[in-house]
């Protein structure tokens, strides 16, 4: 996919007000999502002519708004190019259908709102039926996770005060985002995150994402429109997608294999049709659900060794002045998890590489990467790489 390189770029985002249980509905955040990006790129409802709308939990509902629906929504214009997306963006594909004439202008759009994600959550016992399924008796997300964790402390010798790390970092740069829900709040010592309530064996608080309300939205457009915009382009050169077979409903042997999982796959996609390696990258965000994901992101996508994530966070290279800063905004740790954050993985980047992000801007950042993933540990993947000229 050649062609990818540099025929789309990212010409407007937009977040709207993040935070827990908004009086607004899920509607509302993502229609003045899409307005705000596109009011950032300085175009208009009239130029989009392709939608992107992540599937939440509340998809899981039959809640899932029609392509008709957002025809509807953005002037009644027929749209050329419709997609869903679930732990992954969809801007490589979008991208590549802007690339292959398909549409010229693709809006990727998410809202939540009033809808809890974790065991509490009104959907749980409703939507996930299947008797096989732990969320359908209020396991939800965690306890997969912790035995991911388990089992990659035992394999690896690592301690929960590894772990701890990741969580530390993230908040540190969430206080340098005025933006993020957490950093207010002030810097975390590992010591905090592990004297925080156990939420399942070893996953502390402090080392789960949070769950709020929000919106997000981006714009990506063909060269000849982007060139025109309000806004620099931030080039789509690189992007992949994969899914894995894992379902949160079963735990294939091994678990964690060394011959990688949809992560690699997806990392080792992007950077060849980016024609880079990962020592040209400047700044990265990685999916930081648990303490344990973001490590294992980095070891998927070859940034480390397996095993090894954990030396490489303590070496400093994931901080901001590291030789890859990642998450700084403070990621789904401490800055928002809005039900579908995919989003807001390469938003970020995108405000790097626009030299927009104030305190936590990263020096002379040109080439970025945003990871995403979810449906299980590692079942869905995408990530997409971006540069500026």
């Amino acid at each position: 996919m050649a062609f990818l390189h540099r025929s789309a770029a990212v010409v407007g985002i937009y977040t709207s007000e993040q935070g827990r249980f908004l009086k607004r509905s899920s509607t509302s955040l993502q229609i003045e999502a899409i307005k705000g990006a596109l009011d950032d790129a300085g175009l208009g409802l009239d130029d989009v002519d392709g939608i992107v709308a992540p599937i939440t939990m509340e998809a899981a509902g039959l809640r899932l708004p029609s392509p008709q629906h957002w025809a509807a929504q953005l002037g009644g214009k027929a749209l050329t190019y419709t997609d869903s997306a679930g732990g992954h963006l969809g801007a490589q594909k979008a991208a590549a259908a802007i690339a292959a004439g398909f549409a010229k202008v693709i809006v990727l759009v998410h809202g939540k709102a009033d809808l809890e994600i974790g065991p509490r959550g009104k959907l749980n016992q409703t939507v996930h039926a299947d008797p096989w399924e732990s969320m359908a008796w209020g396991g939800y997300m965690a306890p997969w996770y912790a035995m991911w964790a388990k089992r990659y402390m035992h394999e690896f010798g690592v301690t929960s005060e590894d772990m701890a790390q990741v969580p530390v970092i993230h908040r540190h740069h969430a206080t340098l985002n005025p933006a993020s829900l957490m950093g207010s709040r002030g810097d975390l010592t590992a010591e905090n995150v592990l004297d925080s309530r156990m939420i399942a064996d070893p996953l502390h608080l402090l080392d789960c994402a949070l769950d709020n309300d929000g919106g997000w939205a981006i714009v990506i457009a063909s060269a000849d429109v982007a060139r025109d915009c309000r806004r620099e382009p931030i080039w789509i050169i690189g992007g992949g997608e994969a899914a894995d077979s894992d379902l949160y409903m079963t735990i294939d042997a091994p678990w964690i294999r060394r011959e990688g999982s949809a992560a690699r796959k997806v990392g080792e996609i992007a950077f060849a049709q980016a024609g880079i390696t990962r020592d040209d990258v400047d700044v990265a965000n990685l999916y930081d659900c648990f303490s344990i994901t973001f490590l294992r992101d980095l070891e998927e996508l070859g940034f480390c060794e397996l095993g090894e994530a954990a030396h490489y966070v303590r070496a400093g290279h994931t901080r901001l002045g590291g030789s890859m800063p990642c998450n700084t905004d403070g990621g789904l740790l401490s800055n928002s998890h809005n039900g579908n954050p995919t989003g807001m993985m390469a938003i970020e980047v995108v405000r790097q590489l626009r030299g927009e992000a104030g305190a936590r801007q990263v020096p002379d950042a040109r080439i970025g990467l945003a990871f995403s993933q979810g449906a299980a540990v590692h079942g869905v993947c995408g990530t997409v790489v971006l540069a500026k000229d």
